[in-house]
């Protein structure tokens, strides 16, 4: 699977900055969030973005507050055309279905179905009709509602897409996801399942977590980002601050190198330890020049810096060319060849 100049594969993890709506309409705020979620190391950055005529009922207060937050046409554009200036790929939730459309236009690089439209017929056919990839969060949904939904994207051939697990329960008034509640094992049943990339939409408030669920498997990790904390905005207490993001992107880069390495190796400065902690051939008492070194000569002490103690044959049976103390260890240079 590939979201522009990024493939997502087992070698690599896709990290996505949620900005959600954390700019709560104020564009000047989107593209300080882009500029901060550009310096932290992440993929791509998320933005949640709807008509509010196309998501809420009049009569409803969602559609005032969501019709605050709208982006003009021009805003729009210039989202990802700053995206893409900064290195970093676009990633819209589309709330709506003219906004798919409508950025699939203006050239974002992926979407990313919300959980809350898992099952929505229109925007899943929309999004897929779209060719681009995207992102199917699972967030919420039961097996039953997960099923529906994969198979309604098969049946209109699409394979390139990614299942996003995880968990919200903002909505409770609960302030981030135990950790307990994560159901990172789930991440590998799904992908056995059906054979696509999964990731991780993490909804806890700890920095490591990330790290955890790429050990999981998760091929793609989403994470809230927020400037600050302080300002209290959607999702600010599962937020990671700029640097806080920076050092979860640069743990989970670290410890993908590490799970995809499946061969023994020797880390740099092991040798140094080696020969300080591992045992060498010793004389065990004084041993005379001239002398056949027998088993009842030798011991293994520390350091490892002689003859390593699994190749006492190296020593056994050989003729000491010079007088050696007790205690000392025995080197190739002090037996006749």
């Amino acid at each position: 699977m590939q979201i522009g100049k990024k493939q997502i594969n087992n070698k690599t993890t896709f990290f996505v900055a949620e900005e959600g709506q954390a700019n709560l309409g104020d564009f000047g705020y989107a593209l300080k969030m882009i500029d901060a979620a550009s310096e932290t190391g992440v993929d791509a950055i998320e933005f949640q973005l709807a008509y509010a005529d196309d998501f809420y009922i009049k009569s409803h207060e969602g559609h005032k507050i969501y019709k605050e937050r709208e982006f003009s046409e021009f805003e729009l554009k210039e989202l990802v055309k700053y995206t893409k200036e900064k290195n970093i790929e676009l990633i819209v939730a589309p709330l709506s279905v003219k906004m798919i459309g409508v950025m699939a236009k203006y050239g974002c690089s992926a979407f990313n179905i919300n959980a809350s439209d898992l099952v929505t017929p229109d925007i899943i056919d929309e999004v897929v009709d779209t060719g681009l990839p995207f992102f199917l969060s699972l967030l919420f949904a039961d097996e039953n509602e997960i099923e529906w939904a994969i198979d309604r994207i098969f049946k209109k051939g699409s394979p390139d897409f990614a299942l996003l697990l995880g968990q919200h329960t903002m909505g409770s008034g609960d302030h981030g996801l135990s950790v307990e509640h994560t159901n990172l094992g789930y991440i590998n049943t799904l992908k056995n399942k059906y054979n696509i990339p999964v990731g991780f939409i993490d909804h806890t408030s700890e920095i490591w977590m990330p790290s955890c669920a790429v050990v999981a498997g998760a091929d793609i990790i989403t994470k809230h980002l927020a400037i600050s904390r302080e300002l209290k905005g959607p999702d600010w207490h599962v937020c990671l601050e700029p640097d806080e993001m920076k050092k979860a992107v640069e743990w989970v880069r670290s410890i993908k190198r590490s799970i995809f390495c499946v061969e023994k190796r020797i880390a740099p400065g092991e040798n140094i330890d080696k020969s300080m902690m591992r045992r060498s051939i010793v004389s065990a008492r004084p041993i005379k020049k001239g002398s056949i070194i027998n088993r009842e000569d030798i011991c293994f002490k520390r350091p490892g810096s002689g003859i390593p103690a699994n190749r006492e044959r190296d020593a056994l049976g050989k003729c000491s060319s010079t007088d050696i103390e007790i205690d000392q260890i025995i080197k190739l240079e002090y037996l006749e060849k």
